[in-house]
């Protein structure tokens, strides 16, 4: 028992290895893993800024005061700041820790169904999870490594809760400290209470109160307690998705769109490795009306298996359990509850997909019953389809022009695409074909800030400072709060001699985002170039904090020590 059981353990790791391995191939910063990884300015200053890194909200260093998304991930921003330590920013080892992470996880999946299928059927389950194709945005994407570390401390606390019916203490402090550190990683890891009654209830015939399981509970919501206690005392509110995707959309049109979304670009891509994206911005998928069949269909066949599934659970059928348990996961992010920006993103299915894993897992185990060798050749071919479609999609991540060819691929008119491919192209030298993507993109959407933005920083990178000011100031009219805008806006007013409006913008800009060196160099300089050493040297020290290493740092240092000795009254700590 104990060789197969390491035979499955063998073959899952290297299928796993197999599907994604070609992620460790990528070499570039597409979308998030840029701006929240390379460039997150706390990460850069590294250890001298952990402090403020994990009380800060995820994006808030980045985006500042502006940030209309309240997310507090402490958990994952230390294992970004772990690599950078080690490894500095090379791809690589960032890659590398979420291959090993996705392993690790398909290692948990197989051992979650051992325990409820047997071990063939947990095998062949953990050997689909492993590979599909529909997991390529968790495990490659570096940034949604916050999907795999949710997954992982739920299969973990799972695994060390859900059995026996009455835990050991050291059994239960260790469940409630793995959920904590998920639920401290992405906000969906807090729904594991809710999943694990409703396995409790179907495996156990047990419920949250009855004496065997209370201890259980009460650890996982004081677990939970704190959770939302920090995020109350870190967030601006505990829970916000950003600018809301379903606006002014009535109620019913929202459950059509939903539901046909569901069916298209979740069920689709996850059984079938089809249909695959990372970009739903608007107006790819159209609000459904209450003319659109198709969208009724999808509504309707998706509250009658609800229904059946519910049933099947009070009737403690495990069918119910693994098609709603893993799907809990996803309501946070499903517009039930909360409003977010994005209609949806298939990363978020990397957890949900359990059941779709336990559902292969069981129709294999029946199969093979009857006809052994044409289940064990069909569950080949489908690790080997499944694996080769992950890989490919995979290398869509290998840099910024890959990444947003793929997206504009998937959604051809989202501005923000084009716009991304363009500036993608820019990095990469290709100044006419880049500027042609950022046009395009404006004329998508004219209001659209990034493109707007972009092409000012191309217009005053070639002295046409007409144009610049023209596109920065369309760029403020969109969001008047950006740091690169009003960075550039100040710019433009030291060229053109108004200095008392270039310090207030670059003040402005301290203000929302007090992370960025940038701002705050050229605040000093600005200040410097005006007299005012004493605050100069203050905006010197601030970017030392988040700059501590290398050549800039030294020279920011030697002007540092020039400008208190101009102004004996500039006092900025020790650096």
């Amino acid at each position: 028992m104990r060789r197969a059981e390491n035979r499955a353990r063998a073959a899952v790791a290297l299928a796993a290895v197999a599907a994604y391995g070609a992620a460790l191939l990528a070499r570039g910063w597409p979308r998030d893993d840029r701006w929240l990884i390379l460039e997150h300015p706390l990460l850069r200053a590294g250890w001298p800024a952990v402090g403020r890194l994990l009380t800060s909200g995820y994006v808030q260093p980045v985006l500042g005061a502006r940030t209309p998304i309240h997310e507090w991930r402490p958990i994952l921003s230390l294992t970004f700041l772990l690599q950078r330590a080690t490894t500095g920013f090379a791809p690589l080892p960032f890659h590398a820790a979420n291959l090993a992470l996705h392993v690790a996880v398909a290692l948990l999946v197989l051992e979650a169904l051992r325990r409820r299928l047997g071990e063939r059927a947990a095998a062949a389950g953990a050997l689909i999870f492993a590979v599909l194709p529909v997991h390529a945005e968790a495990v490659v994407y570096l940034t949604s490594r916050s999907e795999l570390l949710a997954a992982l401390s739920t299969l973990g606390a799972w695994l060390l809760l859900g059995a026996p019916r009455r835990p050991s203490a050291r059994a239960v402090s260790a469940g409630a400290a793995v959920y904590l550190l998920g639920s401290l990683s992405k906000e969906s890891a807090l729904m594991f209470p809710a999943f694990l009654a409703l396995s409790d209830w179907v495996f156990e015939g047990e419920v949250p109160w009855s004496p065997e399981r209370r201890r259980v509970y009460l650890a996982l919501g004081a677990a939970a307690g704190l959770v939302l206690l920090g995020r109350a005392a870190v967030l601006p509110s505990i829970a916000h998705g950003g600018v809301a995707y379903f606006a002014d959309t009535p109620p019913l049109s929202r459950l059509l769109t939903l539901a046909k979304f569901w069916s298209w670009f979740y069920l689709r891509p996850a059984v079938l490795g089809v249909g695959l994206c990372t970009d739903f911005a608007r107006p790819l998928i159209p609000d459904a009306g209450p003319g659109d069949p198709a969208a009724w269909a999808a509504l309707l066949t998706t509250a009658a298996v609800l229904a059946a599934a519910l049933r099947a659970l009070l009737g403690r059928r495990t069918w119910g359990f693994w098609l709603l348990g893993p799907c809990l996961f996803l309501l946070p992010t499903s517009h039930l509850l909360m409003n977010l920006d994005t209609l949806g993103a298939q990363r978020f299915l990397y957890l949900p997909s359990l059941g779709l894993a336990a559902g292969a897992g069981a129709c294999f185990a029946s199969a093979e019953a009857r006809r052994p060798l044409a289940a064990r050749l069909i569950l080949a071919a489908a690790v080997l389809g499944l694996s080769v479609r992950a890989a490919a999609r995979a290398l869509d991540w290998r840099d910024d022009a890959a990444y947003y060819r793929a997206a504009v691929a998937c959604n051809p008119v989202s501005a923000k695409a084009r716009s991304g491919l363009g500036l993608a192209k820019l990095r990469a030298g290709d100044v006419s074909a880049g500027e042609k993507d950022l046009e395009t993109a404006r004329k998508l959407a004219p209001r659209l800030y990034d493109a707007q933005v972009n092409l000012a920083e191309l217009s005053f990178g070639r002295g046409d400072y007409a144009a610049a000011r023209e596109r920065v100031e369309r760029a403020l009219d969109e969001d008047p709060n950006a740091p690169e805008a009003l960075v550039l806006a100040a710019l433009l007013d030291e060229r053109a001699g108004r200095y008392a409006d270039a310090e207030a913008r670059l003040a402005r800009a301290a203000e929302v985002s007090p992370d960025d060196p940038v701002v705050r160099f050229d605040y000093a300089r600005l200040l410097a170039r005006r007299g005012e050493n004493a605050a100069a040297a203050e905006q010197v020290g601030a970017y030392l904090r988040l700059t501590p290493e290398g050549s800039d740092a030294s020279e920011a240092r030697l002007w540092l020590r020039a400008l208190r000795e101009a102004s004996p009254r500039a006092t900025n700590g020790k650096n």
